[in-house]
């Protein structure tokens, strides 16, 4: 049940929405994401590894997607479709925005997260139904098309999601990758417009340490996987393009690393 209160400190009325002990911590990458409609507005709570509990909306402020299926990356929310990075306490842009040149901004639109206050008392969670103010690093004079310039093209997701459905399964061949001990080395996957669809690196055989993933926003956008090689051997690296609940990925990428010495002469 709802229950409206006013604020401490004569702060935005709260309203009373779940017990504490619905909205548990998760796994750091898969959180337990908790929806909730207040009157118009749904967002989102969930509980971060620290304990403390975040609200923000329901939808993604690039394109609108659904943030139910969202994960977390490196303690950031990643929005299930472009794979968009956002700060989950003040709703600012971390990826494209951080990576993108800056001329090139107002083609991604990122926009920022709206968050809501969040205070937790008594067992229970109140929250804010009034947005948070804007992050302090958002400027939307940089997502302004300049004059003269050509919007990109959209494609329907309808479309995609036919395309995706004909195409079917693609196992690419497998690829050799050799590398000296200690090398680190990057795989670039490409990233297309398939809604809920990210990619998910597994590597076999515990040779090889994943140092980051992160997304590019370059033409065409792409997931880049760094790696680390710290001793010699051979291991096999299997990228899953997929989305959380699909048991066939639509496209598999597999590498078998080689980690060699250098000859000796």
């Amino acid at each position: 049940m709802q229950v409206p209160q006013p604020g401490d400190d004569g702060g935005p009325d709260l309203v009373r929405v779940m017990l504490s002990s619905d909205c548990p911590v998760g796994t750091p990458q898969e959180p337990e994401l908790r929806p909730v409609s207040l009157g118009a507005t749904d967002m989102i709570l969930v509980r971060l590894a620290t304990g403390e509990v975040v609200a923000f909306a329901g939808r993604c402020p690039h394109q609108g997607t659904d943030l139910a299926d969202a994960s977390f990356f490196d303690g950031r929310l990643r929005c299930p479709y472009h794979l968009y990075l956002y700060d989950p306490h003040t709703g600012e842009n971390i990826v494209p925005a951080h990576d993108a040149r800056p001329e090139n901004l107002w083609k991604l639109k990122p926009g920022y997260l709206p968050t809501y206050p969040v205070e937790e008392r008594d067992g229970w969670i109140w929250v804010g139904p009034e947005p948070c103010p804007p992050p302090a690093a958002y400027d939307p004079g940089r997502e302004q098309r300049p004059a003269g310039a050509v919007a990109p093209a959209a494609t329907p997701d309808a479309a995609i999601e036919t395309v995706a459905a004909v195409a079917g399964p693609v196992d690419h061949p497998t690829k050799t990758v050799r590398v000296r001990p200690g090398a680190t080395f990057e795989l670039r996957l490409p990233v297309d417009g398939r809604p809920g669809h990210v990619w998910r690196v597994d590597v076999a055989g515990g040779l090889l340490d994943i140092v980051e993933e992160r997304f590019d926003p370059a033409e065409p956008p792409r997931q880049r996987v760094t790696l680390a090689a710290p001793r010699t051997g051979v291991a096999t690296v299997r990228c899953a393009f997929a989305r959380p609940w699909d048991a066939v990925p639509a496209e598999t990428r597999t590498y078998v690393v080689h980690v060699e010495a250098a000859p000796v002469t």
